[in-house]
């Protein structure tokens, strides 16, 4: 029983590693070339969807690094979804969502912002903006009204988790840059390879009512599941 238990695990190692290897050689050398098909209106074939299936596979197993929400994002495309799907545990810093939090400090409830990031120079490991903007982009804060909590602001953020159709998107990480051309993972999700939904979080911040000012308690922005 050893003895087969461990052929087994060779045996499943070895076909993990085959299927990887031949998503690292679809993203040097033939990404590209699938794309342009997309652009003339035809269809991958079947090994280029199971190309650039693995190609998701890769991003939420060796993304965790760059954003483990956007990993946990793509996790669940593989899974049929809600319409919207809300998390919990959701911990970041960004200047953008930091700047538009500041505006909608001031404003009525139901007031939105809604906030972009560039797919290729936000990506970056080094970028402040990188695990916003790779977990929620584009997405909408919404200021929502708030419960008993005196000194509490409440907001919802939502973002698609639809891939654009033609964007490419450069992740940089040092001096290696790695190219991904996220149309392809568009073309799963309208064939039904890939689920679409709706990412939610509900957030909460802290106003001392003396200062006025924001309070960074553990992050700035902690969001939580809304039930």
């Amino acid at each position: 029983m050893k003895r087969k238990a461990k052929t087994f695990i060779r045996v499943l190692l070895s076909v993990f590693g085959l299927v990887f290897a031949n998503g690292f050689y679809f993203v040097l050398w033939r990404q590209d070339k699938a794309m342009d098909k997309i652009r003339k209106g035809e269809n991958l074939n079947l090994y280029e969807c199971f190309s650039a299936y693995t190609m998701n596979m890769a991003t939420w197993m060796f993304g965790w690094p760059f954003s483990p929400e956007a990993a946990r994002e793509c996790f669940l495309l593989h899974f049929p979804q809600k319409d919207t799907v809300t998390f919990r545990h959701f911990n970041l810093s960004s200047p953008k969502m930091d700047k538009a939090l500041s505006y909608l400090e001031g404003e009525d409830v139901g007031t939105g912002v809604k906030i972009s990031w560039n797919a290729v120079t936000d990506y970056s490991f080094s970028n402040p903006e990188r695990r916003a903007a790779i977990a929620v982009n584009p997405c909408i804060i919404e200021k929502k009204e708030s419960p008993s909590d005196e000194g509490r602001c409440y907001y919802s953020i939502t973002s698609p988790m639809l891939y654009p159709q033609y964007s490419p998107t450069l992740f940089t990480l040092g001096k290696m840059k790695i190219k991904v051309h996220e149309g392809l993972l568009r073309h799963l999700q309208d064939r039904g390879w890939l689920s679409v939904y709706v990412a939610r979080y509900d957030c909460m911040e802290a106003y001392p009512a003396s200062s006025g000012k924001r309070v960074k308690e553990k992050s700035i922005l902690s969001f939580h599941d809304s039930s």
